[in-house]
């Protein structure tokens, strides 16, 4: 009998395959069914990852009995609309990130989550990659000792790229453009690390790009443990990904070759991760363990339906994440000015950790 989790995918655009793959790697999950508005998407996704079922609507497809989760990859700007329909339908959803495009929408998905009970997970995925893994792991066994500074860098060349038929190039419906496609990553990583951000000082720049977005930010983070962050993210140049943390003990920098992000499976094999040590200069490789972030945080979703997991990343750590971004746009729009994240999640009625 087969007893693998049945999801179903939502928007089939280039990362619900790449999520697909991810899942496919694996044994706990059957993509039972899909749904696009377009007919033709859906019949070469069903066709290329041999799915059971392609849904003609999203109704159709909420009405299964044997779905038992979504996965949501829509433009940012229907998350709110697609998981509210999905949880009172009684699906569990996994979305990828960010949670939503505003702070509103997110706390509206999150209260939805409360009341339903239901599973939910977002996939903030950079996380799980081997080198943050590892840096948590330093953290946490004193082997950094304090950290007072961390740099942490996510850039790529999309914003380059983008025409007036994505959605990305609209302001409306990617506030911050490169800051929350890339950024954000950085956003839950560093509070995953370091813990809750207490304030953000930004600039955000539209530079090169002929879309409305922004390609340049830089966010100075304050964290309530006092230490400070740089979080830089751009749209104009070759993909970048690095975060580097300093500590009393040592100092560790990771880097990532970006081009092989969608390959989750083969990324530690791209990566480096090396440390320095109080009063040494020479810098000595990390062994970096294999990891599949996708697979992983898929298959976490899919186990926490049946009640054999919990969920890493749900409503709050997204929202937390999402807050930065809207920090930092504040911030920029006053010059710089420093946004407390306090007042900006009382706002939308986020308790306090």
């Amino acid at each position: 009998m087969n007893d693998k989790v049945r999801l179903a995918s939502v928007g089939l655009g280039r990362w619900a395959k790449v999520l697909a793959r991810g899942a496919q790697r694996g044994d706990v999950i059957e993509l039972h069914s899909c749904f696009s508005r377009s007919e033709e998407k859906r019949n070469a996704f069903r066709e290329e990852f041999s799915v059971p079922k392609a849904a003609a609507t999203f109704d159709e497809l909420l009405a299964d009995p044997e779905v038992e989760g979504v996965l949501v990859t829509t433009p940012n700007d229907t998350h709110r609309e697609m998981i509210l329909a999905a949880l009172d339908a009684g699906k569990a959803v996994y979305t990828d990130k960010p949670i939503a495009h505003t702070l509103e929408d997110a706390m509206a998905i999150s209260d939805a989550v409360t009341r339903s009970g239901l599973v939910f997970a977002v996939g903030h995925s950079a996380r799980r990659l081997s080198g943050h893994r590892m840096m948590k792991q330093w953290i946490d066994t004193g082997s950094l000792g304090n950290v007072s500074l961390a740099e942490a860098n996510f850039s790529n060349e999309r914003g380059l790229e983008l025409t007036t038929d994505t959605w990305r190039w609209y302001a409306d419906k990617s506030p911050g453009g490169t800051l929350i496609q890339l950024g954000v990553h950085h956003a839950d990583t560093l509070q995953y690390l370091l813990g809750p951000v207490a304030a953000v000082s930004a600039h955000v720049r539209r530079l090169y790009t002929a879309s409305e977005v922004p390609d340049a930010t830089m966010a100075i983070l304050e964290f309530e443990s006092g230490a400070l962050g740089y979080l830089g993210c751009g749209w104009a140049s070759p993909g970048v990904y690095q975060m580097r943390l300093q500590g009393t003990e040592a100092n560790l920098q990771y880097d990532l070759d970006f081009t092989h992000w969608d390959e989750s499976h083969l990324a530690d094999d791209w990566s480096s991760l090396v440390s320095q040590a109080y009063r040494e200069s020479v810098r000595t490789p990390v062994d970096l363990p294999r990891t599949d972030m996708f697979r992983e945080q898929l298959e976490e979703f899919a186990l926490a339906i049946r009640g054999e997991a919990t969920v890493e990343v749900g409503a709050e750590d997204a929202i937390r994440a999402l807050a930065i971004v809207r920090a930092a746009l504040e911030s920029s729009a006053a010059r710089g000015a420093a946004i407390e994240l306090r007042p900006l999640l009382d706002s939308i009625g986020v308790a306090a950790s």
